[in-house]
């Protein structure tokens, strides 16, 4: 399970913001969601980067429809993370 250090949702999008050493992409992240009221979205990363860039944050950028819900909570942890 990744550490999230934000997360901004609209009408149609969810952004997280994860930290990066340079290769994150969204393809990087699965989306598991359990059936439950609301539903409980986890943002897992299935591949690790192993980059040597500085550690920083990004965005990454996922559709309610890739989510699963439009409404949901989420079981990831949060804390701050580096500078974008």
């Amino acid at each position: 399970m990744e550490t999230l250090h934000g997360l901004v949702l609209t009408d149609i999008s969810a952004t997280i913001t994860v930290t990066s050493n340079g290769c994150t992409k969204k393809d990087d992240f699965k989306i598991e969601l359990t059936k439950s009221l609301p539903p409980i979205a986890t943002f897992i990363r299935v591949k690790p980067d192993n980059c040597d860039a500085v550690a920083h944050s990004i965005d990454l950028v996922f559709s309610l429809k890739e989510v699963g819900a439009a409404e949901f909570k989420v079981a990831n942890p949060f804390v701050p993370g580096p500078a974008k």
